[in-house]
């Protein structure tokens, strides 16, 4: 953690000073604690958000409630955060995602509709002594460029999760999504985690943006007798793939397509003189190239590499 110097404990000071006198002004003659959403107040427990109530979701598309410690932290390991990460946080209410990313040495950005939660989240930074890893951006969501996130955090709501969807399924192959709470309907998560938090369940949703593979890809690659052409026809739905591999006029079904972000791997078995021959490939997908390697029949002397070329 990095040290507050004097000027900073000033900012701090006077923003509190500003921030406690406008809350009094706010609450005379209120007995409850309330938080100020967009003109209207809606109760909550100090010690855990309450559940918001139909109205509240129809008159704000995303409400501020609060991200219990322990699913901030739940979210961060989900992503496998590390300096090397730049954390994007949507609808980053007082930056405590943000702040604790930046703890684990990444860079951290917050996007946030509401000023006064900007400006606590700046100030929060400042406490933490993180201020120079973090930035907190008074703006729309959906008009924020999300390309330099390589770790992107949401709390928002099931409506706008589907609203953002396309735009994060463009986003580099392997950019990482942590979601509290509304998952992305057909697009299934990679893993998902429930935290409990006293007596209230928290889901926690993991999705590794995938690249778009589908299509025709073809090679060739050596045999004992010369070489063979390859076509690979694969159909996509998310991360889900399918497809078959043709070899000469011998068409085989993949098993064991799996894609996690840039990375492919499937395994065809056919039978070849009364003898099952496996192969197992994976390769890294390049735009519109495939490079890797296939074992043969779990030799790894038979190992070999291939690249494949998507077809127009």
């Amino acid at each position: 953690m990095g040290k507050i110097n004097r000027s900073d404990l000033k900012v701090v000071s006077a923003m509190r000073l500003k921030r406690i006198f406008g809350f009094l002004v706010l609450c005379v003659g209120v007995s409850s604690v309330f938080i100020w959403r967009e003109g209207q107040l809606a109760p909550v427990s100090q010690a855990e958000p309450a559940p918001l109530s139909e109205e509240v979701l129809a008159q704000k598309d995303v409400p501020y409630v609060p991200t219990p410690k322990e699913v901030v932290t739940k979210m961060l390991q989900l992503a496998s955060v590390t300096k090397d990460d730049v954390v994007y946080d949507l609808g980053s209410g007082d930056g405590r995602l943000v702040i604790e990313a930046a703890k684990l040495g990444a860079k951290g950005v917050g996007v946030e509709l509401n000023t006064r939660l900007v400006v606590e989240s700046r100030e929060n930074a400042i406490s933490a002594g993180v201020r120079d890893r973090v930035r907190f951006m008074e703006q729309d969501l959906f008009k924020t460029d999300l390309t330099p996130a390589t770790v992107i955090t949401l709390y928002l709501l099931p409506k706008v999760n589907l609203q953002l969807r396309p735009t994060l399924l463009q986003l580099k192959p392997g950019t990482r999504l942590v979601s509290h709470q509304f998952d992305m309907r057909e697009w299934k998560p990679d893993q998902t985690e429930l935290v409990q938090v006293g007596s209230r369940p928290h889901l926690v949703y993991y999705w590794v943006v995938p690249a778009q593979v589908s299509g025709t890809w073809e090679w060739n690659m050596p045999t004992a007798s010369g070489e063979e052409r390859y076509k690979l026809q694969l159909t996509q739905e998310f991360q889900g793939v399918k497809g078959t591999l043709s070899i000469g006029d011998r068409v085989i079904k993949l098993t064991d397509a799996k894609l996690t972000g840039d990375r492919l791997s499937f395994k065809t078995v056919e039978s070849v003189n009364g003898t099952e021959v496996t192969m197992q490939f994976d390769g890294k997908i390049q735009e519109d190239a495939i490079a890797g390697s296939v074992n043969l029949g779990g030799n790894e002397a038979q190992r070999r590499d291939w690249v494949a070329k998507r077809q127009s």
